[in-house]
Parts: structure tokens; sequence; C-alpha cells
């Protein structure tokens, strides 16, 4: 009698273990709600109620001291009628172009490559170029590199390849050019591309190995479809980075030479610093037009692929 009541009393413990009990449960949707309502206090508090407020300024005076006095659309005609916001808008494209070009389209050449390498090789060349670093100290390196009388870019061109000095940052020609290089050099979107490649069943490739599939044409038919979303992540993400760039020629050029790479965000920042907070606002809400149409172009171009 014992015996069964000592099995009735371990069943009773195992089935109350398995099904938690009904404060427990509550516990944990507080918890994932105390979770989820940080979360969205810091969403607006650094994320919506910026772009709410730079949108309700964009239709003021931008007055500080004083309260600020509703002006419409004209803040937008004095932006969109400036000459210097034309000119900022152009560089900012080719800006854009070129670092898309060298961060996103170099990268999956080069991953598609790797892939092709031994493991060991693989490996130091995703250590040498994939290195991460902060984007500021990248930049501060490149700083370094670019210096017209003792960097190591002019060092290589004129005591190694024994080439005229050059300008570099210097040359409006050429300036924007040089902005984009650190994009490939020290952003990383190749790890990302490398990571999917590899995750590719390697069946796939032998299967097409099979059938006398030469490399090209298992590029095409396998790699680029089964990486599809992490293609459109990382030109979507391009796209934004490019179209908002400001730390790197402000820090390199300060929008020179003879305003050669100033950026949007570079004409932005000096309406800030003449306190012309409503056109600065309005600047920043056409930029921010122009980022939502460029990305939703991107989503229509590139779709994911749901078999993919």
């Amino acid at each position: 009698m014992s015996r069964s009541s000592t099995e009735i009393k371990a069943v009773d413990a195992d089935a109350s273990a398995a099904t938690p009990a009904p404060k427990l449960r509550r516990r944990s949707r507080i918890e994932a709600w105390l979770f989820i309502i940080v979360a969205l206090i810091f969403q607006l508090a650094w994320g919506w109620y910026p772009l709410v407020a730079g949108i309700i300024i964009s239709f003021t005076d931008g007055q500080v001291i004083q309260p600020s006095e509703y002006v419409g659309f004209a803040n937008y005609v004095h932006i969109l009628s400036d000459p210097l916001v034309g000119s900022a808008f152009s560089i900012t494209i080719i800006y854009s172009v070129l670092t898309i070009g060298l961060t996103f389209f170099l990268p999956i050449v080069a991953s598609l490559f790797l892939l092709e390498m031994p493991r060991k090789v693989t490996y130091w060349m995703m250590f040498l170029w994939f290195l991460p670093l902060s984007g500021i100290t990248s930049i501060m390196l490149l700083r370094y590199f670019y210096d017209r009388d003792y960097g190591l870019f002019q060092f290589v061109a004129t005591n190694i390849l024994h080439l005229s000095p050059q300008l570099f940052l210097d040359d409006p020609q050429l300036v924007l050019f040089w902005l984009a290089v650190p994009g490939a050099l020290f952003f990383a979107p190749g790890l990302l591309y490398l990571a999917s490649l590899q995750s590719i069943p390697t069946s796939y490739y032998e299967a097409a190995e099979v059938e006398g599939a030469s490399f090209w044409r298992k590029i095409w038919t396998i790699s680029l479809p089964r990486i599809r979303p992490v293609i459109a992540l990382i030109l979507l993400l391009s796209i934004i980075t490019s179209l908002q760039t400001f730390d790197g020629p402000k820090i390199l050029t300060e929008g020179g030479p003879s305003g050669s790479s100033r950026t949007v965000m570079i004409y932005v920042y000096d309406m800030i610093s003449s306190i012309r907070y409503g056109d600065a606002s309005a600047l920043a809400c056409v930029l921010f037009v122009v980022t939502l149409v460029a990305t939703i172009i991107s989503r229509m171009v590139i779709k994911e692929d749901p078999d993919a």
C-alpha cells in the first residue's frame, strides 16, 4: 500500500514539474513585458522622438530662446532653391555609388574566391582583410595613410612606385574616390557573405560538378541565389550608411577641397552650427525621404527568395 502511494506521489511530482505553475507563467510574462517596455522606451526616446521633433522644427523658424513660429513650407522652399543643396546631393549620390561599388560588390567577389581557396588561406585572408576596427579608428588610420607629406600611401607612390607626389584628399576630382576606399578596407560585409556561402550544403556543388557545371555556372545558379537575403540586407545597409555619411568626409577633408566632398550631412551640420535649425531640419527630412525611396527601390530590385 505504501509503495503504490509512493508511486502516485512520484507521478504527481513529475506532472507538477512538467507543467509550470500559473504564478511562474505569470512572472515570465511580466518579465517579458518589462524587457519589451524598456526597449520601446529607448526606441521612442532615441528614435521616434528625434524624428518627430525634427519634422515639427522643419515647419518653424527654429528659434531657441524665443518661441518658434510656424512658417509652413518656407524652409523647404529655401533649401530646395539653394544651389549648394543641389551640389551636396550630387556629391552624396556620387559618393554613395562609389561606396556601394566598393563595399557591396567587391566583398561578394572576394568571398566567392575565398571560398575556393584552402581553409588555412581563407582564415588568414579573413583575419587580414576583415580586421574589425571601429569607424573612427579606421578613419584616423586613413588620415595617416593619406597624409600628403608623411603618409604611407605617399611613401609607396614616391619611393616604391617612383611616381610624382600625389594629392590624394587634396584633389577635387578624386577626393570622393579616396573617401570611399575606407569602406572597402574596413567595412566587413564579406564576413556575412562568406558565412552564408559556407552554410550552403556542399552536395549542391557536387551535383553541379557531376553535371559538368563550370565555376561561373555554379555561382549564378547556386551561390548567389542562396545568399540573396544577405545581399538584400547588405545593399540596404550600404545605401542607408552611404547617403547619411558624415564622419569620414568631416574628419578627413572637412568637406573640402573647395566643397568637393561636402555631403548633405555636412551641410546639415554647418546649418546647425550657424543656428539655422529650421533649414537644417528641413534638409534632414528631405534626406530621410530620399533614403526611404532608395531603400524601397532596392527592395523591389532585389527581392528575397522564399525558397532560398
